[in-house]
């Protein structure tokens, strides 16, 4: 969704929006394709949708789909009317049988139904009767629910918006320190912001609040040219496009100009239909100065120019290895499957992993996640360039197989050039998990450190140590 949600307003902005310079219409609609054909793929028996095919339908999960897919069918894309009901459908019984549900989650329920045309009047009542137990993340998707229904009370709520906004300098933003749709305790105020922008777009599109918020979730921005997380990338986008179309924005006429140490870097003049976005400014190592450099950047003409700065190395260094606390920590080791005949099969034993391997050996990978509770956990673990995924590892029968040779995850996939595993809940203590590879390739390997850290929860991870692979011809 989070993939599908960015695309469908790229649509909505080509169609809608003066001042965007042309769109490739076709590999748009089929990235909106493949979009919607996975999360037809993805929704469960029930209706509702999880994170995979085969897990819990989830509150959130549901409701962004839903929310989503009412979306694009009002842009008139052409979706499946039964998924969409039977998301409708799903959520509208959770929210009656689920009494744990949290505020907040339960205005997001009732905003995804305004948009999909089924307005709950008596949820979304029940909520604005206790909307002092409303972060303001959740009082701007009450407010949106009003405001798709006509209810004068998005008026009301859009004051309590504007009384607990904070502020500093030329930004405004809104404060939620807790992700109730995902029950973490994670900032989310990026979102909530988000939302706010869209809510004070529809009630109040001059206030002087929008421009600040607007500025806000640009400098925001801590993944360079995104937010924290593909979910929250699709939420500021969400929310920001109303407010894009209101002011009028993208109708500039300015050239906005790039100077490092005193000399200009760069220029480039922006004007109605031509690129929002410039180009890459690459500088070489020869104009910069050792220590500080002088980065200034100024605009001349109409319009408003958003940037953001930041500074990026790399090192061969091994910085990033071993890092880990109680709380959360990874060991990755490497057995060898030794080969013997019983009877009329081959059964294999496990020994440590130790000297060089050759072609055909098989390798068996065991990764163990040690810490505490932990909700969306992703292991990443880098395979050496000389091998190869075995995918029907059940196939492989172990003789006195230790406890950790069983499949515990919720997912894994085999991409190119790594294993990621996902385990949706962590309880404290202990997870081991496993997979094999076949050596194929002679030579002398780099494998980089395997990682473990919360989806969700940017800034913690563990890694392990990185190793070597010697394979002999």
């Amino acid at each position: 969704m989070s993939s599908f949600l960015p695309d469908l307003m790229v649509a909505r902005a080509s169609q809608t929006l003066k001042g965007l310079p042309p769109i490739d219409e076709a590999t748009l609609n089929k990235q909106v394709n493949a979009g919607l054909d996975r999360l037809y793929d993805m929704q469960h028996e029930d209706g509702g949708w999880g994170w995979w095919p085969s897990d819990a339908s989830h509150p959130f999960m549901t409701a962004y789909v839903v929310a989503g897919l009412a979306e694009a069918a009002r842009d008139g894309i052409n979706i499946k009317d039964e998924a969409l009901q039977k998301g409708i459908t799903w959520l509208q019984n959770d929210v009656r049988k689920d009494a744990d549900l949290q505020p907040d989650m339960k205005a997001y329920i009732a905003y995804a139904l305004a948009e999909a045309g089924k307005a709950d009047s008596a949820l979304a009542g029940r909520i604005y009767s206790d909307r002092s137990t409303l972060s303001p993340y959740g009082i701007a998707l009450l407010g949106l629910a009003f405001d798709i229904a006509k209810d004068q009370r998005a008026a009301s709520l859009t004051d309590n918006l504007r009384q607990s906004v904070k502020q500093q300098g030329g930004e405004a933003w809104w404060n939620a320190t807790r992700d109730e749709m995902l029950d973490l305790d994670e900032d989310v105020s990026t979102e909530a912001t988000a939302y706010a922008v869209k809510l004070l777009t529809h009630e109040r599109k001059d206030d002087p609040l929008l421009p600040k918020a607007a500025l806000w979730l640009v400098n925001h921005r801590n993944e360079g040219y995104w937010w924290s997380s593909s979910k929250q990338t699709a939420m500021v986008i969400y929310g920001l496009l109303d407010y894009v179309k209101a002011t009028n924005e993208l109708n500039a006429d300015f050239t906005a100009t790039v100077t490092v140490n005193g000399q200009t870097a760069a220029s480039q003049k922006f004007t109605a239909g031509s690129p929002t976005a410039a180009p890459e400014i690459f500088i070489p190592e020869s104009k910069l100065q050792p220590g500080a450099n002088q980065v200034a950047i100024s605009t001349s003409g109409n319009g408003r120019l958003y940037y953001s700065v930041t500074g990026t190395h790399y090192s061969n260094a091994a910085r990033m290895e071993k890092q880990g606390a109680v709380s959360l920590n990874l060991l990755r080791d490497y057995f060898r499957l030794v080969p013997t005949n019983e009877g009329d099969h081959i059964v294999y034993d496990l020994a440590p992993w130790s000297g060089p391997a050759s072609s055909g050996d098989i390798i068996a990978a065991r990764l163990t996640v040690t810490g505490s509770d932990w909700k969306y956990l992703l292991v990443e673990d880098p395979i050496p360039a000389g091998t190869e995924f075995i995918e029907r590892d059940n196939l492989y029968q172990i003789r006195s197989r230790p406890p950790w040779w069983r499949w515990s995850f919720s997912r894994r996939e085999l991409h190119d050039d790594h294993m990621a595993i996902f385990q949706t809940f962590f309880s404290q203590g202990q997870q081991q998990y496993f997979y094999l590879l076949k050596v194929v390739n002679p030579g002398l390997f780099h494998v980089n450190p395997a990682r473990v850290a919360p989806m969700y929860q940017p800034g913690i991870s563990a890694t392990t140590e990185s190793t070597t692979l010697e394979v002999k011809p």
